[in-house]
């Protein structure tokens, strides 16, 4: 099928697509194109007009800014999967991006149209949720930041208001004897997600666990923080024993969904597995032992 009758317009600037947005409220952003493209053409989505985005060269930056990782939202998924600062800082975001369907998408994927977007299986919206990174959103009135556990609020819905764009994401630079790590399942090498898990544990210089973000995607209609493994993690040394009770407390209180992919119950079971080698990695990786 073939899209319906749309304009199309190329900002060369951030201020002339807020501006375009806001004049028609039938617009959307076109960033990499790899999910909007597909649906305008199945006509499940459509436009009046088209803002395509590409050229506006701020937004491709991945920088190091006053303690955090600024990572602007035409950021394509293949550059952020081997920026030298992302791995040195947030291995968690480089391991999804690169994971992320297969080259063709990485090449022309982008984070911030990763995130518009929603999917609760795809792979940016878990790890950036787990790196407890903010979205930075533009409109004609100024910016807002937002939280990642705040901007996303079901299938394919987040906080985004009609007349906003992402500009950045903002990540906080973990601290020292931090670790990271991105464990995905799938049927395949280039799909989405069955069940996703983020983790990023700091530890004190006694190995005792400070602080911990385990976050499930995959399993809900958001990327999910599973707090009752977090609760085990924090105040601990990382034994295996701690390991394992904090990856049986990962599934607890979650209502997966069945579908051709994956039953509820495999998905609650892979929820413990993928918990555990993901907290197992972190660790290890914060630690230096890896």
């Amino acid at each position: 099928m073939r899209p319906r009758t749309f304009e199309y317009y190329a900002p060369s600037s951030l201020s002339e697509a807020v501006s375009l947005l806001h004049s028609r409220d039938e617009a959307k952003i076109l960033a990499g194109g790899q999910s909007l493209i597909t649906l305008m053409k199945l006509r499940l989505a459509s436009a009046k007009m088209l803002i395509d985005i590409n050229g506006i060269a701020e937004l491709t930056q991945i920088r190091k800014e006053n303690g955090t990782i600024v990572v602007g939202a035409l950021a394509r998924h293949d550059q952020i999967a081997h920026s030298s600062l992302m791995h040195e800082t947030c291995l968690l975001i480089s391991e999804a991006a690169g994971v992320i369907a297969d080259q063709q998408v990485r090449n022309r994927g982008t984070i911030g149209g990763s995130l518009a977007h929603a999917d609760p299986t795809a792979d940016l919206p878990t790890a950036c949720t787990a790196a407890r990174a903010k979205v930075v959103t533009v409109n004609v009135n100024g910016s807002r930041s937002i939280e990642s556990a705040d901007f996303f609020r079901g299938y394919y819905n987040t906080a985004l208001e009609r007349d906003e764009i992402i500009r950045e994401i903002r990540i906080p630079v973990p601290p020292p004897r931090s670790g990271g790590s991105y464990m995905k399942l799938s049927k395949g090498h280039n799909d989405f997600a069955i069940v996703a898990v983020g983790s990023l544990l700091t530890f004190a210089s006694d190995n005792v666990c400070r602080a911990a973000s385990v976050v499930l995607g995959g399993v809900a209609p958001t990327p999910i923080h599973a707090k009752n493994a977090e609760n085990v993690l924090i105040g601990r040394k990382l034994e295996d024993k701690v390991i394992e009770e904090a990856s049986q407390k990962a599934s607890d209180d979650l209502s997966p969904p069945s579908d051709l992919r994956a039953s509820a119950e495999y998905r609650l079971e892979m929820a413990k597995v993928l918990t555990e080698r993901a907290v197992r990695n972190s660790a290890s990786r914060a630690l230096g032992s890896n």
